[in-house]
């Protein structure tokens, strides 16, 4: 069996190559710059299908604070796979997870 969920999946990271100490305010920086950006390389473990939302581009969000912490979100829709057990259906209870992983860190 399996289930889909849309959320919401930010990260947060520090790079201090990123920090700055012109201006105490948190940065929102425009969507072409995530390409220029280390991005971490997580992934969904259980996922058999996943998408990032967009209509003319990707639906992230990218802010920098001052000491070089990266707040990256992204609206996903993703179909994960979970082991039910329905015996008892209609009154039972699923517990299912999105298991977050990445190659590298």
């Amino acid at each position: 069996q399996d289930y889909t969920l849309t959320m919401y999946f930010q990260q947060a990271w520090r790079d201090k190559r990123l920090s700055y100490n012109v201006i105490p305010l948190n940065l929102t920086l425009d969507n072409r710059v995530a390409d220029q950006l280390w991005v971490p390389d997580t992934y969904f473990l259980n996922d058999k299908k996943s998408f990032v939302h967009g209509v003319t581009v990707k639906n992230r969000m990218i802010r920098l604070h001052p000491d070089g912490t990266v707040l990256y979100g992204l609206r996903i829709t993703t179909t994960a796979a979970c082991m039910m057990d329905l015996r008892r259906y209609p009154l039972d209870e699923q517990n299912c997870t999105l298991e977050i992983e990445s190659c590298k860190y």
